[in-house]
């Protein structure tokens, strides 16, 4: 028993601590980096409504840079075209020539080249330039721009609208040229003075790849925020596309972060893994060991305590040492013990009861052969005057009364077997609805001809219900009622059977015109062998009402006997079908 309930208790400690590394594993595996993923993107969009805000005061180049500065977030705002808003670092301004009087200023951060002031001072104030554009609506969007000796292009733009590998979803956009002189040029001088977003190639190629999409669609606004994913030499991004409404006109929130930390950490993660479960799996084999081998421990006590209990050996108790489930468990075996130990008294006792039970039984036989005694002695009378002849002319009144005579002992033994079994606690009726005031009418009917012998008048006040109980048996109850009613009410009187009910409960009760009964037969009208009328009465066996009271007892009814104005009711109730 107990390697058996150590064994058990140790594999089940040890399958639920490896289940639950198990499951932080995969957790950490599989779930870690998306669960990362979904908050730096909740993070990068609660940046992206801070930084419109700030926009909106400071402009979009300044925001962008102070979020880069302050919060590490590569973040900035396009026009409803796709382009920077609010470029105040790297832009040239150019005088049109001819119609397009005015002038033009072009961003210059999504032209070829590394921003360094090498390429782009090769640009200078003076220089007559040709600009190539995409034109929607009134809107211009340069992508390429030449002087006599250097030319600059927007890669991403240009190479999907001309050349071998241009793609069909741009034919339809239609293209022009500008002609002009550069009136004003704003470029850094060195390089470490670009500043964000302008020093980060990736973001920009980025935002250059949205825009060329949104031209290819003819510059329609997007209607919700967009989610994309790019990689970069191994590194992963997510890219944050958020259109907001400014005065009818829709421009964008772009925002990009790097996932490639938590890549390196899972990666860290993974090759962290049989190192710690190595170790793992050893803290759990001990830990299990150790944690059965204290849970079985006041188990197998227990155990050994029942053992006694079931030798029937009650000197021994169970410690009880906690309040938990254990130390209930032992506080009711230590109850069951000593309840055991009282019924065993008790059962002493009970044999004792038995004995004087014993002795009630004789005196039992002793009345029903008392009771024998009269119908065996008229018996014998009639067949020694029928065996000498006498009287006759009476023969046949003889013969009658041995019968009657038989007929009251066969009675008698009947009711007495059956008073045997309703009082011997084994017998328990079957209970089902049934209609009560059917009952009581075939009963009637069955008396019909004892209540004409005497002319009674029989009045039912009943109503129709269904009650819960043994309908054989409720009969037999009315039928000695109604019997017992009709023996002691003189001729022409009434007998008055009412059903009254309550909603729960119907009362049924038989009450005949005649004598009171004395509150010292009350007392004993339901005893086996007791007559009210006197002793040497044929009327009845002495039983009926003795089978009614046990009939009751098993129904659990409310019954009993009263004396009325007119004569005596007896009565009982019944639960009615809900």
């Amino acid at each position: 028993m107990k390697k058996s309930i150590v064994f058990k208790w140790f594999m089940l400690t040890a399958i639920i601590f490896s289940t639950m590394l198990l499951f932080i594993g995969i957790a950490q595996n599989y779930f870690f980096e998306k669960y990362y993923v979904n908050e730096k993107l909740d993070v990068l969009k609660t940046y992206m409504n801070e930084y419109s805000d700030t926009a909106a005061k400071k402009g979009a180049e300044a925001a962008s840079a102070e979020f880069y500065k302050n919060k590490h977030v590569w973040i900035t705002k396009l026009d409803e075209y796709g382009g920077v808003c609010d470029v105040e670092n790297y832009y040239i301004e150019v005088k049109l020539d001819n119609e397009y009087q005015g002038n033009l200023r072009i961003p210059m951060y999504s032209f070829q080249g590394d921003y360094s002031s090498d390429v782009l001072l090769l640009l200078k104030v003076g220089d007559e330039v040709v600009i190539d554009t995409v034109n929607i609506a009134d809107e211009r969007i340069p992508y390429q721009i030449q002087n006599d000796s250097i030319g600059v292009v927007n890669v991403s733009l240009a190479y999907k609208l001309h050349g071998p590998n241009a793609d069909k979803a741009y034919s339809h956009l239609a293209v022009g040229i500008l002609r002009g002189t550069i009136a004003k040029a704003v470029f850094p001088e060195h390089v470490v003075d670009i500043q964000f977003p302008y020093n980060e190639q990736y973001f920009l190629e980025q935002i250059k790849e949205f825009q060329a999409s949104l031209l290819a669609d003819d510059a329609k606004p997007l209607h919700h925020t967009e989610e994309h994913s790019a990689t970069e030499n191994f590194a992963e991004y997510k890219i944050i596309i958020k259109p907001v409404v400014e005065n009818g006109v829709t421009r964008y929130i772009f925002a990009m972060t790097s996932l490639q930390p938590v890549g390196e950490a899972i990666s860290v993660i993974r090759q962290f893994y049989p190192y710690f479960f190595g170790f793992t799996v050893l803290c759990v084999i001990l830990l299990a060991f150790i944690f059965s081998k204290w849970l079985a421990k006041p188990l197998i006590f227990i155990n050994q305590i029942t053992g006694k209990i079931a030798d029937m050996d009650f000197t021994e108790k169970l410690p009880v040492r906690s309040a938990d489930e254990i130390g209930q468990l032992s506080q009711n075996i230590n109850y069951l013990s000593n309840q055991m130990e009282v019924y065993i008294g008790q059962l002493k006792q009970e044999l004792d009861k038995e004995k004087q039970l014993e002795n009630t039984r004789k005196e039992f036989i002793a009345g029903v052969s008392h009771e024998l005694k009269t119908p065996l002695a008229v018996m014998k009378s009639c067949l020694s005057i029928l065996k000498d002849g006498i009287a006759a002319e009476k023969r046949e009144h003889y013969f009658q009364a041995m019968e009657d005579e038989i007929q009251r002992m066969n009675l008698l033994v009947v009711n007495m077997l059956d008073l045997a079994k309703f009082t011997s606690g084994t017998y328990q009726p079957e209970m089902a609805p049934f209609e009560i005031d059917k009952v009581i009418t075939e009963v009637c009917r069955s008396l019909a001809e004892q209540i004409q012998e005497k002319n009674l008048f029989l009045s039912l006040n009943i109503d129709s219900q269904r009650v819960v109980g043994h309908k054989g048996l409720i009969s037999r109850v009315i039928t000695n009622f109604l019997s017992n009613a009709i023996r002691h009410t003189e001729n022409g009187h009434v007998i008055v059977i009412t059903v009254r009910s309550n909603g729960q409960a119907a009362e049924i009760s038989v009450e005949n015109q005649g004598s009171p009964i004395s509150e010292e037969d009350r007392k004993k009208i339901w005893d086996q062998f007791y007559r009210v009328e006197a002793r040497t009465s044929k009327a009845g066996t002495g039983l009926g009402l003795s089978i009614s009271k046990e009939i009751l007892e098993l129904h659990h009814a409310v019954y009993g006997v009263e004396n009325t104005k007119d004569g005596v009711r007896f009565f009982f109730s019944l639960p009615v079908q809900s």
